[in-house]
């Protein structure tokens, strides 16, 4: 029995290891980049992760002794998804966030306070 929680703990282990090297903190948060001006710019991005594994043991229906043991059957599979969500960007005086989105409505709302501050401040 503790042989094919092995098979199977092996098989998640190894399809995790290798989720994780391509998730790494570096593909969310990307790098900085620094402008000729000095601002810094630091990119992110939504990952989205899907995994399935599983496995099994297959043969006839006989009696097994605790030596024998049936052929392991095993698979796994994962499904990554990754958007660009915008960028960071700190001039040295103050950092905003600039959404990536292909929604016009929602650069409004992102912009509204902005807005008001230009709106106020000429006033």
């Amino acid at each position: 029995m503790a042989e094919k929680h092995q098979k199977i703990n092996g098989l998640i282990d190894s399809s995790m290891e290798k989720l994780e090297n391509i998730a790494d903190v570096n593909t969310i948060i990307g790098k900085p980049i620094i402008t000729a001006s000095g601002f810094q710019i630091i990119p992110f991005s939504k990952v989205t992760l899907g995994n399935l594994s599983g496995g099994g043991e297959y043969g006839d229906v006989k009696v097994v002794k605790e030596a024998d043991a049936f052929p392991f059957a095993g698979g796994s599979g994962a499904v990554i998804s990754m958007k660009p969500m915008g960028f960071l960007v700190d001039d040295g005086k103050s950092c905003r966030v600039m959404r990536v989105t292909d929604e016009p409505l929602d650069n409004l709302i992102e912009r509204a306070g902005e807005i008001f501050r230009d709106v106020m401040a000429k006033e």
